[in-house]
Formats: C-alpha cells, sequence, structure tokens
C-alpha cells in the first residue's frame, strides 16, 4: 500500500479564494519556531535516519521530505523536531467518504477544506494569511482505500518562493508560531 501526496496554497484574489494545488511527488511535515523545543508526537524519540511507514505517522511527527516511487510515498524518516526538518504532521483525521472509493477529486476537496481549518488552529492564523507557512497532505490512493485506508495526514512546511515549492528547513515546532 502507499498513500498520494499534496501540496497546496489558498490565495485570495478579486475577492475569492483561488485553490492553488500542485501534485508534489514527495512530502511530508514540518515544523518552526515556537521555542525551538517541539517534540514529535513520539515525544521527539526519532532519530536521525529513523524509518517508517507513512500509515504510522501521528500528529507531532516530524520529517524530511521522503522518496516517491511512482509519485507515492511508502516509507519516510522522522527525525527529532529539535533538529532540521522538513515537514510537522499536524493533523490527522478519517475521511467519512462512505466505503466506495470516492474518487480523487472528493479526496482533495475534503482534504484542502480540512487541513486549511486545522493549519489556523495549530499555527494560530489563518492559512490565507501565513506569509512562510504552507501545508500538504497525505491522502489514500484507490489501493490503499480497498485495503482500508482512509486517513488524511496534515503537514505544514516552510517555503521560500510564493508557490511553496522551495522547502525550508526548521527546527522546533510551528504550533502556535502565528506565521
Amino acid at each position: 500500500m502507499s498513500r498520494t501526496s499534496f501540496r497546496t496554497r489558498l490565495a485570495l484574489a478579486s475577492g475569492s479564494a483561488l485553490l492553488l494545488a500542485a501534485l508534489a511527488t514527495g512530502c511530508g511535515a514540518i515544523s518552526s519556531m515556537l521555542d525551538g523545543s517541539g517534540n514529535g508526537g513520539r515525544g521527539g524519540s526519532g532519530t536521525d535516519g529513523d524509518t517508517a511507514s507513512v500509515f504510522d505517522l501521528a500528529v507531532g511527527d516530524c520529517l524530511n521530505e521522503p522518496e516517491a516511487s511512482d509519485g507515492e510515498i511508502y516509507d519516510v524518516e522522522i527525525v527529532p523536531c529539535a533538529d532540521l526538518h522538513d515537514y510537522e504532521v499536524y493533523h490527522d483525521y478519517a475521511l467519512d467518504l462512505g466505503a466506495s472509493w470516492p474518487g480523487k477529486a472528493d479526496i482533495e476537496a475534503d482534504a484542502q477544506a480540512t487541513c486549511a481549518e486545522e493549519f489556523e488552529t495549530f499555527v494560530g492564523v489563518p492559512f490565507n494569511e501565513s506569509a512562510a507557512l504552507w501545508y500538504s497532505y497525505y491522502s489514500p490512493t484507490e489501493t490503499s482505500w480497498e485495503q482500508g485506508d482512509d486517513k488524511i495526514q496534515c503537514l505544514v512546511y516552510e517555503a521560500s518562493d510564493d508557490e511553496g515549492a522551495s522547502l525550508v528547513e526548521v527546527e522546533g515546532t510551528l504550533e502556535g508560531s502565528k506565521r
């Protein structure tokens, strides 16, 4: 089984929200600095090079950009949040879209809405007001859905460009950073 990954950014234009989404071949989570002591959901117990299944990620885990195989993610490198890392898992939830494969578009719409909403809860500012922070998410593939995977994992990260494509490594957690 594998998961797909998306990076997305919400922008306002002409008074209406435009969703700018780009399929990424690998994503993860980010973190930045609140007080520099961010720990992963496992108490920051990850050590450099700890590899875990993407299905085992938990809220608070920090990780580096994973390698994608055929555009899908299988394993990720979990690191202590106090160390430099690319992403931080800030929210996860089970989709409530029925038992049958709902289709990629419905999954994307649900994930984008929920991750944007939870971004504000985690970071402390609405997503469309954040200058440097972006979100990404891992979502089920049709194959993983058929095997019971209905989980979305929302990931926050920092980028140095206006499209969220140039990752910036951070230390600590972005929780409550209001950036």
